[in-house]
């Protein structure tokens, strides 16, 4: 999509309507539930790389929220895409 902005008002005014078109994502309950994942992810590498126990933890708990999402797809009950 291509936008022909010529003045300050106008970019503001799309940047506008873009954040407000994009809040019902941002604050999605999976979006967050995806950081978190991610975030378990890094620390479990971060706690193994120290070898700490826990890592298996966080490992376990990003593996079963991908498991869990996907057996809810599978019987229809959360729909496709993500969000």
């Amino acid at each position: 999509m291509r936008h022909e902005i010529k003045t300050l008002k106008e970019a503001g005014a799309l940047t506008l309507r873009v954040w407000r078109e994009s809040t019902h994502f941002f604050l999605s309950i999976e979006l967050w539930l995806m950081v978190v994942v991610a975030a378990a992810t890094v620390a479990g590498v971060w706690l193994a790389a120290l070898g700490d126990a826990r890592s298996l933890l966080s490992f376990g708990f990003a593996i079963a929220y991908v498991v869990t999402r996907t057996i809810l797809h599978v019987k229809r009950i959360v729909s496709w895409p993500f969000i």
